[in-house]
């Protein structure tokens, strides 16, 4: 009689106030002890090893619940990864011809290099409808057929002054031909630039331009000269 009043009592307590579960009651009983003598706990407080029983009661987990600040936007559940960029036909930059850009930076005045891209570009387009053909070949053949081989300095000794031929590099070659071909395009009679540029790169290819004979004169000098190249400048 007094253990099944004691194990009455454990259960209706623990129904009651939810502080005991089956396996306190059980214990109770099966020491003998009165329900008011075991220490009450909650199910939350279960120790590791009742919480792996396979009976043993789990403990309700609250629901995760976001907070979101006021004013603030509520990110995405899920986030796509930027797109890496990639060259295409239709975005790769223009090409840009490293003789022709110095040709412009020559041609420039004042700063006004647009305006320097703009004559060359129209001076491409007109060299292709005389010839029909691509000019940028064009172009690099005239510069190469002006290009010069050396240049004269003068040089003081003892009471005379003597001329030293003195050899270019490619850069200063190049740049010395580009010179010539503006500075005998500037004495032709039309008053465009890309079309006096145009047609005295087509006269250095046909032959009859003095940007020739300006490049065969100083070979000449030079050539003359060609004693005092052990000179030191």
């Amino acid at each position: 009689m007094l253990l099944s009043r004691t194990l009455v009592q454990s259960s209706r307590l623990a129904s009651a106030r939810g502080t005991f579960s089956a396996p306190v009651a059980r214990i109770a009983v099966q020491k003998g002890l009165p329900a008011a003598q075991v220490a009450p706990f909650s199910t939350s407080r279960l120790t590791s090893q009742e919480a792996k029983q396979p009976g043993a009661e789990q403990p309700a987990q609250p629901e995760s619940t976001k907070v979101v600040l006021p004013g603030s936007t509520p990110l995405p559940s899920s986030v796509t990864p930027a797109k890496t960029f990639t060259y295409t036909l239709d975005t790769l930059p223009p090409r840009q011809d490293p003789l022709l850009q110095f040709i412009v930076n020559l041609l420039m005045k004042d700063g006004k290099k647009a305006s320097a891209e703009r004559y060359i570009a129209d001076m491409l387009a007109h060299m292709a409808k005389l010839t029909n053909s691509d000019p940028l070949p064009l172009v690099y053949e005239a510069v190469e057929l002006a290009k010069p081989i050396l240049r004269m300095q003068s040089r003081k000794q003892g009471g005379k002054t003597m001329q030293v031929p003195i050899p270019l590099n490619a850069r200063q070659s190049t740049r010395r031909a580009i010179v010539w071909i503006i500075e005998a395009s500037r004495r032709r009679a039309d008053r465009a630039i890309s079309r006096r540029l145009a047609v005295e790169m087509l006269a250095v290819l046909e032959g009859n331009s003095s940007v020739l004979s300006r490049k065969d004169e100083a070979h000449k000098i030079g050539t003359v000269n060609r004693a005092n190249a052990s000179v030191r400048i």
